[in-house]
């Protein structure tokens, strides 16, 4: 297994709508990246909760990231969130100590167009939906030129989890994907059909707990939770899509991935929020296609990530 150098740590911005499985995304990004700044977006539940998980994950780890709070709602799609998953305010039930940190902006989009510009090397890792990368994009076409990568949690290739053919972070808001993967190619997409082989169950709870720091319990109070209603709906285990996402960049040398067509369906009535995969041999030489070509991660070494994920969160 490879550890990057500090020489190496990539420098990342996350893009994130805490969710448990973002909390735990942060503190990976922290550990194993150069962790530059965390945006807030509406997804998982709403902005106003996304923002303070965000702040007291920060503040619970003791990083200096700066946070700036995103787009409370989508570009068009009616608001839909996963309350259902992660609890009502977006970190199950773990108890949390006293807010203490502060947003640096409410404007997540001018810090995204600024920092690209001001930071080499950047790499833009966004694990909810889509919508500050899209308004992002509007205000600066060019942005994704001055990124050194943009990896996003989100889609599959192969089968959905809200509905058969759609990811989460896409399907509440195909409009903000589809400009995404249109505007920004290309981009790597870290999507189900890897992240679902990354799952994270009690073991790997009482891993952390036996580190006994403060940061270590609340990732494993986070993971209890993920894990209990996991099995709730009948899976044996959680999985870890946003924590895997950051470390395909920090580690990119433990995943597969292959060059595709993708486009975001946006009308489909059965299909709307698919994330539409040509993985035909020769769909690269169909003339006319007019599909920009993605990185799509298909496989990784699941059990070298899992021990990443479980070092990040017993670090410190």
């Amino acid at each position: 297994m490879s550890t990057a150098t500090d020489s190496q740590r990539p420098k990342i911005v996350l893009d994130c709508d805490p969710g448990l499985d973002d909390a735990l995304a942060i503190l990976t990004a922290a550990h194993f990246g150069e962790l530059i700044g965390i945006t807030t977006v509406n997804g998982n539940v709403g902005i106003e909760h996304t923002t303070h998980n965000a702040l007291i994950t920060a503040q619970i780890a003791g990083l200096s990231a700066e946070v700036h709070r995103g787009a409370a709602l989508p570009l068009i799609a009616p608001t839909m969130d996963a309350a259902r998953v992660h609890g009502a305010t977006g970190l199950g039930d773990v108890k949390l100590p006293e807010l203490r940190r502060s947003l640096a902006s409410d404007d997540a989009v001018t810090y995204l167009c600024d920092i690209a510009r001001s930071v080499d090397d950047l790499n833009l890792v966004a694990v909810g939906p889509l919508t500050n990368v899209a308004l992002a994009l509007r205000r600066d076409p060019d942005l994704h030129n001055h990124l050194a990568s943009l990896t996003i949690m989100g889609g599959a290739a192969h089968g959905g989890n809200v509905t058969p053919v759609a990811e989460f972070n896409i399907w509440a808001d195909p409009e903000a994907a589809a400009i995404v993967f249109r505007e920004a190619a290309p981009l790597t997409m870290v999507g189900l059909d890897v992240t679902h082989k990354v799952l994270l169950g009690g073991n790997e709870a009482s891993q952390m707990r036996s580190a006994g720091t403060p940061v270590a319990d609340f990732a494993a109070d986070l993971l209890d939770y993920a894990y209990a209603r996991c099995r709730e709906y009948g899976l044996e285990a959680a999985p870890m899509h946003d924590a895997t996402a950051v470390i395909a960049v920090t580690h990119p040398d433990l995943f597969h991935s292959s060059s595709h067509p993708v486009t975001v369906e946006i009308h489909g009535e059965h299909t709307r929020g698919m994330t539409v995969t040509d993985t035909r041999p020769l769909s690269n030489f169909v003339p006319g296609c007019g599909v920009p070509m993605h990185q799509v991660v298909w496989d990784a070494d699941a059990d070298a990530v899992i021990d990443l994920t479980v070092q990040a969160c017993t670090a410190s």
